[in-house]
């Protein structure tokens, strides 16, 4: 047995035997030890035609099947996806051209090096032929020579995209591992952060006497604490929420309920968020007897709520006012925080609703609240857009409908779709 190297690719011969073996690998300074055997597949409609075909590919020591006829061929290349297929212009009942064009239209044979043998040596059927699909063109113009050059080119592309299919069904797999490792992860996190929030709300049940000095400094270390947790609850649930919403786990239901109900208790988290971070904020709502039902799923709006009034308090300037507004418009109810501050910059608003991303330093998990918040607008058959405000800064919008809407598709996680920037036109 020995080795030989041809332009990088390993090839074997073994002695005896006379057949070559290409690695699916491919090096510049190692032998590889597991070369796989190359196979064949010869379409041809006439015994005369299959033998010298046949023996062409036997003579570089690759392994032929055969078949008379194109749907046999193109069955036969479904099962088992050859390495190279040589494929008489004459093959019935439609000739080769048309067998390329099956082949080359299927995922599973795509990316199969075809070989169209003809009699006919007209340039502009070669270009016919190429521009059908076909790898290459055997001619009789075509010597011997170039017949094993485009072959065994063909053969070290073969090898490399199997290589790379490999890599990517592996890395696919990790992925899924990775995912699942995380999602058990961050569910035993929620866990043990809700154990360490138990002790607090015990020990502060062990609070100094009012009187004493230490009280203020005990109080205050409390309430951080408390802030603290629930930031971190907040960022833990949406990450699960999102992994759910991609997944096509996300569902929501059709209640009734009213937008300032749900925003109660978002607007109550951040109001104490605001007050830790050194902000304020001011919210304006209908009163209840005056504010129309929605339909939707109340805590998905809650949730979209919280997310995105965490991501104003990110943006927010240092010691100024929030204001969360509640209006009644005439399609429905909209949802309104302004954020005073820096500006949006050109490169952050078109990524904004990006879930996968850091806007500004420090700003962990903004880009995952912002995504899931636009995921569950969405979902509640609303619209979500960013505005920017006179004095600097920017405000979160959305708006809900009143009106019954049948059930939305959930978006499939590999399709991109941002979310508006400018607030929808009026009609």
């Amino acid at each position: 047995m020995s080795w030989m190297k041809i332009d990088g690719s390993v090839i074997m011969t073994v002695s005896g035997l006379g057949k070559r073996m290409l690695s699916d690998e491919r090096t510049t300074h190692e032998e590889l030890p597991a070369p796989r055997e190359v196979e064949g597949l010869v379409v041809a409609p006439g015994r005369a035609v299959m033998r010298a075909l046949v023996g062409f590919l036997r003579g570089e020591g690759i392994n032929v099947r055969t078949v008379a006829d194109a749907e046999g061929a193109f069955e036969e290349a479904l099962l088992h996806p050859p390495d190279v297929v040589l494929i008489d212009d004459r093959v019935p009942p439609s000739g080769g051209i048309d067998l390329v064009l099956r082949l080359k239209a299927n995922v599973r044979t795509h990316f199969v090096p075809t070989i169209l043998c003809t009699l006919n040596d007209l340039r502009r059927e070669r270009v016919r032929a190429l521009a059908a699909g076909v790898d290459a063109v055997f001619a009789p113009s075509t010597d011997i020579e170039e017949r094993r050059a485009r072959v065994w080119a063909l053969l070290r592309t073969r090898a490399l995209y199997r290589r790379i299919d490999r890599l990517q069904r592996t890395q696919r797999n990790e992925i899924v591992d990775r995912r699942q490792w995380l999602s058990h992860f961050l569910h035993d996190l929620k866990g043990q952060i809700g154990a360490l929030a138990a002790n607090v709300e015990y020990l502060d049940r062990f609070a100094p006497d009012p009187s004493d000095a230490r009280y203020a400094d005990f109080k205050s270390s409390i309430e951080d604490t408390r802030g603290i947790f629930e930031q971190v609850k907040a960022a833990v649930r949406t990450v699960l929420d999102y992994d759910r919403f991609e997944t096509g786990q996300l569902v929501p239901r059709d209640d009734r309920f009213r937008l300032g109900d749900a925003a109660a208790e978002p607007i109550e988290t951040l109001r104490r968020l605001s007050t830790m971070a050194e902000r304020s904020l001011s919210a304006f709502a209908p009163s209840p007897e005056r504010e129309r039902m929605l339909y939707g799923d109340r805590e998905l709006v809650a949730c979209a709520i919280l997310n995105l009034g965490m991501a104003a308090l990110r943006r927010s300037a240092v010691h100024s006012e929030l204001a969360v507004e509640i209006a009644e418009t005439d399609a429905g109810m909209r949802f309104r925080v302004a954020s005073p501050g820096a500006p949006l910059q050109p490169s952050e608003r078109i990524n904004i609703f990006a879930p996968y991303g850091r806007h500004a330093a420090g700003s962990a998990m903004y880009g995952f609240g912002l995504a899931l918040a636009r995921a569950l607008i969405e979902l509640s058959q609303g619209t979500l857009w960013v505005e920017d405000l006179p004095s600097g800064g920017c405000a979160f919008v959305f708006e809900l409908s009143m009106k019954r809407a049948g059930a939305r598709p959930v978006r499939s996680p590999n399709t991109r779709v941002q979310g508006r920037v400018e607030p929808p036109e009026q009609p």
